[in-house]
């Protein structure tokens, strides 16, 4: 993760003092919006994203094995359904049925050990992964990133090969002088360039992007939109059949978000039905200390009013401004420090666990 790159810790929204809301407050990793238990909504899958699993790499991108075998551990011991990507985004896009407790697991950057580690778990299992491939790292041979032949036999196996660009560049950043124009097309390279090389190394790329760092614009976004892909950033949340496609949510799992209680909230979640979020975007300019977000609620199984948001740990200053529809502004109690605000600063759109009205947001 870039140190440009503010993101906010987690936001929990609670209608009781249930087990699974103690659970949420120590999620300090939660990136979106999502309700915890309730009513059964439409048709929804949660994505989660690993990179490392590995004891060797760093903790804001790694689990160890231990920890990530009682990840797969709970999800087999208590009935979830792990699907490949692809299906679970179209099932979901077309309002389709989908089990309530389905997943599916993405591992990004394509790293040398979701070859020793994963791909050997997972065939154990009988289960689907996706792996994003930044195709620049791996063409150059890195030690620390898959081979294309590797790739390929995790493709065998049942693994989805996407695409993560060719340079892992920071895409919501234009370089001094360049213009929109110019930009735009540097970034369409860098979409269609890597899935040239995924189409000549593997034998069925999916048209599926991964912002490298979870970072987009709406600019970004429609471009991605235009190329015809399915698009996922890093802010925590399940999807739903309303959720934006070109920038779809899942929950990064690393070593100080990987506790199981966090785990086991997260893979039960359910979207939160958002209608619109003010700004639109989340790339932030560096002088906003305060910045505000307003989120317009469509109707479903949770309380406007007893919304609780925290930003970074802390409690957010959380208000309801608007009725029919619900409207809520959520803002950090305290500005942030000289130096802690960024370029890059995204607000999380929204996204609900079956059970008691719990929600969390970025």
């Amino acid at each position: 993760m870039s140190s440009t790159s503010v993101r906010s810790s987690a936001a929990t929204v609670s209608g009781t003092r249930s087990r699974a809301e103690r659970c949420a407050r120590r999620a300090i990793a939660l990136l979106g919006l999502f309700l915890v238990a309730g009513p059964a909504v439409a048709a929804s899958g949660v994505v989660l994203e690993y990179h490392h699993v590995a004891k060797d790499a760093p903790p804001s991108t790694s689990v160890d094995p231990a920890t990530f075998d009682k990840h797969m551990d709970h999800l087999a011991e208590n009935g979830f359904s792990v699907w490949p990507l692809p299906k679970l985004v179209q099932r979901v896009r077309a309002g389709g049925e989908v089990p309530p407790k389905t997943v599916a697991l993405t591992f990004d950057d394509a790293y040398r050990s979701v070859y020793t580690e994963v791909l050997p778990r997972m065939r154990a299992r009988g289960w689907p992964f996706t792996v994003f491939v930044a195709t620049g790292p791996t063409d150059k041979g890195i030690d620390a990133y898959a081979t294309w032949e590797q790739l390929r036999e995790m493709e065998a196996a049942g693994a989805t090969i996407a695409n993560h660009s060719v340079s892992h560049g920071h895409m919501v950043r234009r370089r001094d002088g360049e213009s929109e124009a110019a930009w735009l097309e540097r970034l369409r390279g860098e979409v269609v360039d890597a899935q040239e090389r995924l189409a000549q190394e593997v034998r069925e790329p999916a048209k599926l992007f991964a912002y490298p760092y979870g970072e987009f614009s709406p600019p970004v976004q429609r471009l991605v939109r235009e190329l015809g892909y399915v698009g996922f950033g890093q802010q925590s949340g399940a999807f739903g059949p309303h959720s934006d496609f070109a920038a779809l949510p899942r929950f990064p799992i690393a070593t100080a978000f990987a506790s199981l209680d966090s785990f086991a909230l997260k893979v039960r979640s359910r979207p939160l039905p958002v209608a619109a979020t003010e700004p639109e975007s989340g790339v932030l300019g560096p002088d906003v200390a305060r910045p505000e977000l307003r989120i317009t609620l469509r109707d479903g199984p949770f309380r406007p009013d007893a919304v609780r948001c925290y930003v970074g740990g802390q409690p957010a200053v959380t208000e309801q401004v608007g009725e029919a529809p619900a409207v809520l502004s959520v803002r950090r109690a305290t500005p942030s420090a000289p130096g802690a605000r960024s370029t890059t600063a995204r607000h999380r759109r929204p996204t609900a666990t079956p059970g008691s009205g719990t929600a969390s947001s970025g």
